[in-house]
């Protein structure tokens, strides 16, 4: 097997991100938010080049598929990436090692452990148990100590594979050492920032939607940014690595003292290894019912960009009378509803839809709805349903 051609080298692999440990605000990072990403290698060879967007570094169905890639997938990725390790070395590839059970909490699925697992059934599992792409899992693993392209990973590479517990200010916690627990609690901590079901509202400081200021580098001197995030992936990544590159570095300079490279590297390797991580969806809902009140045909039901899955989004309604008059209208998406749970289980309550249009001749009406794509997204519209009720004119 030939090792893959690599647009995007770190400079430097040491010790990475810390992620907030359970409950506790998250540090910042250590070496992988600084260490250079060779962007411009990945933008030249483009045919349209991406472009780093640090409100918007991947959607969350992408960010939180936790069936991205099976074992095998994973396997078979890894062999491509390093062609034989080093002499004596064990690179992750050919990584084994015994996994504990973990019983299933509010947060991930249960673990079920395993004598002599291999680094791919590892990041398959975990993926899978805590809803977190296994993609995003090998992108993590790269970024904070360059396992996945590295024939000669030393022992301390896997000890703190993800960087995680490992904050600016101190020493890793030898507590989280391990591949297989690494990779486990940097997945666990990324879904934990989401809030999801059955857990407290604790992460709140990096809003959606609204600007709020990112820092540029650990150093307080290089000053911060206001960003606006398009979503919870994007969030957490923020919280895991809380630095956004600032324009010198996007722009690829490779010395600046200001420079922080953790999201940018995250976002470099997801879109050299596979494909544009902001990559659309197909927005989806469903159109639950429709009633006539004084002539006025109301649409209700909900209605979901999966790119983005806490934000409301908005549907077309398209309403056609008795003497076959078509009349159409946007409505939001964003009231109470609790259909779009069935989509992604982090989507919250806010999706419902309640709207429509005044009719003048008395007969059958016609209603269709179709889910529309989030604004700064590539995701498509599309149909979700139709139906046909009687109006009465006032």
């Amino acid at each position: 097997m030939a090792a893959a051609t690599l647009g995007v080298l770190l400079a430097t692999a040491g010790v990475g991100t810390q992620a907030g440990v359970a409950e506790a605000a998250p540090t910042s990072a250590t070496a992988s938010s600084t260490a250079f990403a060779d962007v411009a290698s990945l933008v030249a060879s483009a045919a349209t080049p991406p472009v780093f967007d640090a409100g918007y570094i991947i959607s969350d169905a992408l960010f939180y598929d936790g069936d991205a890639l099976d074992a095998a997938g994973i396997q078979h990725f890894l062999d491509e990436k390093v062609a034989a390790c080093s002499p004596g070395v064990v690179c992750l590839a050919d990584y084994r090692q015994s996994t504990v059970t973990r019983e299933a909490d509010d947060v991930c699925r249960a673990y079920r452990g395993k004598a002599d697992e291999s680094a791919a059934e590892i990041i398959a599992k975990v993926g899978h148990a805590c809803g977190i792409s296994q993609k995003a899992l090998l992108v993590l693993v790269q970024k904070e100590q360059g396992l996945v392209l590295d024939p000669a990973p030393t022992t301390g590479d896997f000890s703190f594979a993800a960087g995680y517990a490992c904050p600016d200010t101190a020493t890793c916690d030898t507590e989280y050492s391990g591949f297989y627990n690494q990779v486990y609690w940097a997945a666990w901590q990324l879904k934990r920032y989401a809030n999801p079901p059955g857990t407290s509202e604790f992460f709140t400081t990096r809003p959606i939607g609204t600007p709020a200021p990112i820092a540029y580098n650990p150093d307080q001197a290089c000053g911060a940014a206001d960003v606006t995030l398009m979503n919870i992936a994007t969030a957490a990544l923020y919280y895991y690595t809380p630095y956004q590159p600032n324009p010198a570095t996007v722009a690829g300079a490779k010395d600046d003292p200001c420079g922080a490279y953790g999201n940018l590297n995250f976002w470099t390797f997801y879109s050299e290894w596979f494909g544009d991580p902001k990559q659309g969806s197909v927005a989806t809902g469903a159109l639950e019912g429709v009633t006539v009140v004084r002539g006025r045909v109301v649409a209700t039901g909900w209605a979901i960009d999966p790119s983005s899955v806490r934000t409301g989004s908005s549907v077309r309604l398209s309403v056609t009378d008795a003497a076959g008059r078509l009349k159409t209208t946007t409505v939001g998406a964003a009231s109470g509803s609790d259909g779009a749970l069935s989509v992604s289980t982090l989507a919250g309550a806010e999706h419902g839809f309640n709207g429509g249009v005044t009719v003048e001749s008395q007969g059958l009406v016609r209603v269709c709805a179709t889910a529309l794509p989030l604004p700064g997204t590539s995701s498509a519209a599309t149909a979700i349903g139709c139906m046909t009720t009687f109006a009465l004119t006032p």
